[in-house]
């Protein structure tokens, strides 16, 4: 409740003095402001998910992507969106979300989770991978080290 009405302010100062110094700051301070109540609705989607109360986190995360589209927690929403609906068993939903974060955020942590959470054996084969590069790094450092021996 403090929040909104300290965003309610935040608004009335850039439309009452909009090319101030003042606008500025306030413009500043509102994206603050919504960073924090998106914040707090993960936050709250997360304790539903954690006690399985898969309805009111689904309602919680829609809220963060609705209506806090511009933070950082966008990401993370459309993956829980997909976790969610995955375990409820509505996989055409899960996949409509997936391709959201896939369309918009290709490139994030969250699009590789929500890719292993259809492909279980890709999170396996990363593994393997990563296990793999390792051992031939080692193996080249050796090559390299050799040379100087």
């Amino acid at each position: 409740q403090p929040l909104l009405k300290a965003k309610k302010k935040f608004e009335f100062i850039m439309e009452t003095y909009p090319n101030t110094d003042y606008a500025t700051d306030a413009r500043f301070k509102i994206d603050l402001i919504i960073d924090q109540l998106a914040a707090k609705e993960m936050s709250i989607a997360r304790f539903y998910m954690k006690t399985e109360k898969w309805i009111p986190a689904l309602n919680r995360l829609k809220i963060v992507v609705d209506t806090y589209d511009t933070t950082i927690f966008v990401e993370e929403a459309l993956h829980r969106l997909v976790e969610v609906y995955y375990t409820l068993g509505l996989v055409v939903e899960a996949e409509k979300y997936a391709k959201v974060l896939g369309y918009n955020y290709q490139s994030s942590e969250w699009y590789e989770k929500s890719y292993s959470v259809f492909n279980k054996m890709y999170e396996k084969n990363k593994r393997n991978r990563i296990k793999k590069l390792k051992k031939e790094k080692n193996s080249i450092l050796k090559k390299f080290k050799s040379f100087f021996d």
